[in-house]
């Protein structure tokens, strides 16, 4: 038990006393926080105390408004993931900052990861003065708008196919004060990427699962010597393996070379599985 008075220093310490030993150890104890919201996974063995779990977190981290808890996977058109709010606040619209940036999100509506804030800002200090970026599956804009702050690039076009993540991105760029600097694009990479054939000097493709899927688009949009940020998921023992081998793939069929320039382990996903980053040069 917490002793009276003190805030507790983790969500476990804080459930002390109200879930069992065996409870705990199935406990999930990472959760995301994006502006206010705290997103949590909770076990089915525990969803009797997901109310429980929730004010705990809420109790530790006396920032967070709102508690949402994943109700299953990426799944759809739009790749988002179903949310149940199960304390706090009832909204799931926020604003998360990061990087000296503000993103409006709504979550549960669009995908966006506060995981992925050290690529982001990696990114930026590779660009060099007039660069033109594609970022595919812009989201609310957090790669771009980012790009656009700390970086020199000439231009980004924001590729983004969800609707209201596409109306969130416009937002946001007006938010940060990037209009002259980034392009906003509703509409699917695939069909948009022959427009910017050849043109892009870099190219973000940080889409959840199954961005091999739209390596074609990035050698049609890439210029020569256009570097390609290319995340994936891969098995804990080989995590690259097939990454490279699609890489290869693709671009004996547009008969292009490449280098792959650095590979680089982005974050945990599950026991068995991580998401990777390959930085890969097109000539």
């Amino acid at each position: 038990m917490v002793a009276k008075g003190r805030k507790p220093r983790s969500l476990k310490e804080a459930l002390k006393g109200k879930l069992s030993k065996k409870e705990l150890s199935e406990l999930v104890t990472s959760f995301d926080v994006i502006g206010s919201i705290a997103v949590i996974e909770i076990p089915d063995s525990l969803l009797k105390k997901k109310k429980t779990i929730a004010k705990a977190l809420m109790q530790a981290n006396t920032h967070i408004k709102t508690v949402a808890r994943i109700k299953g996977k990426h799944s759809g058109k739009f790749r988002v993931r179903p949310v149940e709010i199960i304390a706090g606040k009832k909204t799931t619209l926020t604003e998360h900052k990061e990087h000296g940036c503000r993103f409006k999100v709504q979550v549960g509506k669009m995908f966006f990861s506060p995981r992925l804030s050290h690529e982001r800002e990696r990114i930026a200090k590779l660009i060099r003065k007039g660069e033109v970026v594609g970022a595919f599956f812009a989201g609310v804009g957090p790669f771009p708008i980012v790009f656009a702050k700390h970086s020199p690039m000439k231009k980004a076009h924001a590729i983004e196919l969800n609707p209201i993540a596409y109306m969130f991105l416009k937002e946001n760029i007006a938010l940060n004060k990037c209009t002259h600097r980034i392009q906003p694009i509703l509409g699917d990479v695939k069909k948009i990427a022959p427009k910017l054939k050849g043109k892009c000097n870099r190219i973000v493709m940080p889409l959840p699962k199954g961005g091999e899927h739209f390596l074609d688009s990035a050698f049609i949009a890439a210029a020569s010597n256009c570097v390609v940020h290319f995340y994936q998921f891969g098995p804990r023992d080989s995590p690259y393996k097939e990454a490279l081998a699609k890489i290869k793939t693709t671009a004996k069929k547009f008969n292009r070379k490449t280098r792959v320039i650095r590979k680089k382990r982005v974050r945990s996903f599950s026991p068995k599985t991580i998401q990777v980053v390959i930085d890969f040069k097109i000539y």
